[in-house]
């Protein structure tokens, strides 16, 4: 079996579309087309079902994903970094984040790495929790940055140390600048919180149970950027990391202060599959180097 059609079906399955899967892979569309009906006819099972959407994997489909996305990546890799001695580190990783933490995270990130190490190409994925594990365990992510550990055997989770939750709100809201605010007084707030699946909020229903309270939550949204503008707006107050709005808390665009009783803090992970082989660990430590470095300029205390 060849492995390049092993990896043109694994983009397909990836992008479940044979035109947007063509235009990454730069091939016609009717050649791959013809190698993943090749590919279907050696197993003699059909791989995808072929809808007016796109492609969707049949079982058989995805049983065969499953089975050789992550055995493929350690492949490519080894052929990509088994120049481990050159005086140049280069290489290809896929990253992970939340959307929050991509916010104020990936551009800096991004800028930190190609300015020290312009072989290294990255490539920046945001999903929520669940699926940053389901992508590192698939070979779809070489990292995974999380808000909260992965609970996987299958994952090794790096601290990367944690930040302290500030209640958010407008300018004008109730918010004393530079004044403590108790935890129950913040669950009475009308509050705009990201859903179940973020960090941030597994982090306020910790807290919650301690309490044995409830919040007063108006609105959930997975979008930290809309969180903030509509906190901005007087609709309602967020609970997030400094980090996380330092930019508006600067152009006093939104205001904040620290909770307290208990106060609360996110911490981060820097995730990745355990006994991976995949990269050098010269490779590996400069991409955790890069990450971490970044991840405490951006925590940077500033007192609020």
């Amino acid at each position: 079996m060849e492995l390049k059609r092993v990896k043109y079906f694994v983009r397909v399955a990836e992008d479940g579309s044979l035109t947007k899967a063509a235009g990454v892979l730069r091939i016609a569309q009717p050649a791959l087309t013809r190698q993943i009906r090749l590919l279907e006819e050696q197993l003699g099972v059909p791989l995808f079902k072929r809808t007016a959407r796109g492609m969707r994997l049949t079982d058989e489909g995805e049983y065969l994903r499953a089975a050789v996305a992550a055995p493929l990546r350690t492949l490519e890799l080894a052929f990509q970094n088994v120049r481990t001695h050159s005086p140049q580190i280069e290489g290809s990783f896929a990253i992970g984040m939340p959307s929050g933490i991509g916010d104020v995270l990936a551009r800096p990130l991004v800028i930190g790495m190609r300015a020290g190490y312009p072989n290294i190409k990255l490539r920046i994925m945001e999903g929520i929790t669940g699926s940053l594990i389901d992508w590192l365990n698939r070979g779809m992510l070489d990292f995974a940055l999380l808000e909260e550990q992965s609970i996987d055997d299958r994952l090794t989770d790096r601290p990367l140390g944690a930040e302290r939750l500030m209640l958010v709100g407008a300018p004008k809201s109730a918010i004393k600048s530079k004044r403590s605010i108790a935890f129950e007084a913040v669950a009475r707030l009308p509050l705009i919180l990201p859903t179940h699946h973020l960090g941030v909020r597994s982090v306020l229903n910790n807290a919650l149970t301690k309490i044995r309270g409830s919040a007063d939550i108006r609105l959930e949204a997975d979008s930290c950027r809309l969180i903030k503008e509509l906190v901005a707006t007087g609709m309602g107050y967020a609970v997030l990391p400094l980090s996380y709005f330092r930019r508006e808390y600067r152009a006093g665009t939104l205001v904040c202060a620290p909770i307290v009783k208990p106060s609360l803090e996110l911490p981060m992970f820097l995730a990745y599959r355990s006994g991976s082989r995949t990269t050098s660990s010269r490779i590996e430590g400069v991409v955790v180097d890069i990450i971490t470095r970044t991840v405490n300029a951006i925590r940077k205390p500033e007192s609020p």
